[in-house]
């Protein structure tokens, strides 16, 4: 897997005071010691196999501890040892607008009690994700089932080489079976090389006008041909030095594309400020945004397998992205990325080396090493350990309905034109019907 993908938190969030409700929210259950999937079921008159396909489970899976279960409808029923503060926190609101919303005068709450569980208004939002192509009839499948919750799709990748031609990627129709879905696709560029994200190709296209111009013109061809709707360019590790040469690309490639009716996308990592890291520095949110029709802020991995364990989308991280990223750049252009993997971290006595995969096998994980899921707070990202059979510690984050439901509620607060994700095909179910519940998806 290259990267990404493209968190949940307990900030109170005041704006909820004054937007309305809608009838159709979604409920989170926490397994406590002693739940079965049958019984929540039965609890919330919810067939088993609903539920278990819901969540992603076997019908006859065994909950583990500290679990979150998506349940269909707005009355959470409440548990055991539950309080209103939990209810609130798990759902993201407060305290004070879920008692209001239930006309409630005491945080006195009692077993079986049913609550009205807030939720804000929905919003049009425009859904974007990579899409890493197949063979056609599982692109075929994928546009089919996830079309409902797709505005567009970025289909990776297309690669520069040093000279500004491009190599061509094996997309099997998608770009045909997209438009039939009436979902256009973009084409995506990145600086992918047999290093890994090169920059020193992006130095040598982007430095040179020639280079830069003969690129721009293949690009224009490329959509063209192949009736793309636009161009997303995720170009990764660019270097400060490069900074005004990006800029200068960006400004070139929209100058001919936009009179062509065709749209420029890119994809940057999250700043809290224009150089704030270092690092990232190369990214001139505010001259980007100038220029480009969207930008697809890539909030995720700020942990990684090449280094320590941790969580991959810390939702107060993420915030101070949007803090910044609003500021210089408007909200209608800026997409939220929220990751849709996992990272598996062995830990030995030396060393701590992570891997890849998605939240699916996440989920088959804890649930076949029956390991109890933790919470943390400050991240709003869930995580757990297993030790597998040759003995090794393993420690894996990843998401759940909590840390998506947090993200996606940033979108109403920030008022963010749109959401992503990478990628396509290794989504968990209750990505989908969360999306579908919050969003009225543009088409």
């Amino acid at each position: 897997m290259y990267k990404k993908c493209l968190a949940m938190m307990v900030i109170c969030f005041t704006f909820l005071l004054t937007l309305s409700t809608i009838s159709n929210a979604q409920v989170i259950h926490e397994v406590k010691a002693g739940d079965r999937l049958s019984e929540i079921a039965k609890q919330y008159g919810i067939t088993v196999n609903d539920l278990a396909k819901l969540n992603g489970l076997d019908e006859n899976a065994h909950l583990v501890l500290g679990q979150a279960i998506l349940i269909p409808g707005s009355t959470y029923i409440v548990q055991p040892k539950d309080s209103i503060w939990e209810i609130a926190n798990r759902h993201v609101t407060n305290e004070e607008t879920l008692m209001s919303h239930n006309q409630l005068t005491s945080r006195v709450i009692h077993p079986g009690q049913k609550l009205e569980i807030p939720s804000p208004q929905k919003a049009n939002v425009w859904a974007g994700t990579y899409f890493v192509p197949k063979d056609k009839n599982t692109n075929a499948w994928m546009l089919d089932h996830y079309q409902d919750t797709l505005s567009s799709i970025f289909v990776f990748e297309y690669r520069p080489d040093p000279y500004g031609n491009l190599i061509l990627l094996e997309e099997n129709e998608a770009h045909t079976l997209a438009w039939k879905k009436n979902i256009p696709p973009y084409a995506t560029l990145t600086n992918l090389s047999e290093v890994g994200f090169d920059a020193d190709l992006t130095h040598q296209i982007m430095s040179n006008p020639s280079i830069r111009k003969k690129l721009i013109e293949n690009i224009y061809s490329l959509l063209d041909s192949h009736d793309y709707k636009g161009i997303v360019v995720d170009f990764e590790l660019v270097p400060i030095e490069d900074r005004e040469n990006l800029n200068q690309f960006i400004k070139e490639l929209t100058e001919r594309l936009h009179p062509k009716g065709m749209e420029v996308m890119i994809a940057v990592p999250p700043k809290q400020g224009d150089y704030v890291p270092d690092y990232s520095s190369a990214y001139d949110y505010k001259t980007l945004g100038q220029y480009v029709d969207r930008m697809f802020l890539m909030t995720y991995n700020w942990h990684w397998p090449g280094g320590p364990s941790g969580p991959i989308s810390p939702i107060d991280k993420v915030r101070r992205t949007l803090d910044y990223a609003v500021s210089v750049v408007p909200s209608s252009k800026l997409m939220l990325g929220i990751p849709q993997y996992a990272y598996d971290w062995t830990i030995t006595e030396d060393e701590r080396i992570g891997t890849a995969y998605s939240t699916q096998h996440a989920i088959d994980l804890y649930t076949r090493y029956q390991s109890e899921i933790y919470y943390d707070e400050v991240a709003s990202t869930p995580w757990f350990r297993y030790v597998d059979e040759e003995g090794i510690l393993h420690e894996v984050w990843f998401e759940d309905p909590r840390s998506l439901l947090a993200k996606i509620r940033l979108v109403h607060e920030y008022g963010l034109g749109g959401i992503g994700c990478w990628h396509l095909g290794i989504t968990m179910p209750q990505t989908e019907d969360l999306i579908l519940e919050e969003f009225n998806v543009i088409k």
